[in-house]
């Protein structure tokens, strides 16, 4: 077991006395250390314990976690995929004027692609090679790896800064969401999506979460925390959406079958094409039989539960565009 690594003194947020123990959370196999999650009594801010240093973090980024040419999905979701990059290049075009973007944690390209069209200058920022492979030899997109808070980038160069489910991935958001403001030319756009730790997706399916994911995740970011982290930091926010089709229903669905004790992410598993599968599905034939049976009474709930935890505005996932002031 890995040891224990004590928090700081006071929440790196908001300066409340030290985070308190919210509960252990489920690794990625049997062999990993009890992960705690522990949370700030004051402004909800969480932190994975113990927080997984850059030199063994990579371990849970294996060839498998990306795919075969980068490429984790069944066709038909990969289709989707591409739809939902699609509406959210959309959106950025009409909150910021076409010129530099950079998209931290870009993965395949998708969304720089759909910005390119769009009239944008996108470059991106992967961890790894492997990573970038895609966006690079693909679309021939230029893709620079490493750590976010050390590579020379431009400052108040880019008049888009994305983290599309990448901030909660780094080991120091709050100082990540400091250097996009300096890389940001002033009235510029910054985009953070989250999974929301406040949800009602989460406080009813604690560990078995989907979207908690440690110890990939290294912060958990709620509604209050995430609007305190941008306003400190010097951002005026322009936009919350507490509904989104591409995360919150799967997030539900896959919680459900998390909670109801099926193998953990088991569905993830068989959505995904045979090069990034973690569980093959043969090897529990009679629970991936249980998973159909049970997905015309999981899919319609998890559905009716996005809607309404959108309307109280508790989404499984947030999506927050603020301006540089």
């Amino acid at each position: 077991m890995a040891p224990q690594v004590p928090m700081a003194e006071r929440c790196p947020l908001c300066g409340a006395p030290e985070p308190a123990w919210a509960f252990f959370a489920k690794g990625l196999s049997p062999e990993d250390p009890r992960f705690e999650v522990r949370r700030c009594p004051s402004c909800g801010f969480g932190l994975t314990v113990p927080a997984l240093p850059s030199s063994e973090i990579g371990a849970y980024y294996p060839p498998a976690y990306y795919g075969r040419d980068n490429v984790r999905f069944h066709w038909s979701i990969e289709a989707l995929v591409r739809l939902f990059r699609l509406r959210r290049a959309w959106l950025i075009s009409r909150l910021s004027e076409p010129g530099p973007a950079l998209d931290m944690g870009c993965g395949r390209g998708i969304l720089l692609s759909s910005l390119r069209r769009a009239g944008y200058e996108p470059l991106g920022v992967e961890i790894s090679d492997q990573a970038a492979w895609h966006a690079r030899e693909r679309l021939k997109l230029e893709v620079r790896t490493g750590d976010f808070l050390a590579l020379p980038l431009p400052e108040e160069h880019f008049t888009a800064v994305v983290f599309w489910h990448s901030l909660e991935h780094l080991e120091e958001p709050l100082k990540a969401l400091r250097r996009a403001r300096t890389l940001l030319r002033r009235g510029g756009l910054l985009v953070v999506a989250v999974p929301n730790s406040e949800s009602w997706q989460a406080r009813l399916s604690g560990r078995n979460w989907f979207h908690l994911d440690v110890p990939r995740h290294y912060a958990h970011f709620g509604l209050k925390s995430l609007e305190r982290a941008l306003s400190r930091e010097g951002f005026e926010l322009v936009r919350m959406d507490h509904f989104s089709f591409e995360q919150n229903p799967y997030g539900w669905l896959q919680s459900l079958y998390n909670a109801a004790g099926f193998e953990f992410n088991f569905l993830y598993s068989i959505i995904k094409n045979r090069s990034s599968r973690s569980t093959p599905i043969l090897r529990h034939p009679a629970q991936a039989l249980a998973i159909l049976l049970l997905l015309p009474v999981f899919l319609p709930l998890s559905i009716l539960l996005t809607v309404l935890e959108a309307a109280f505005q508790r989404g499984g996932t947030i999506e927050a565009y603020a301006i540089k002031k």
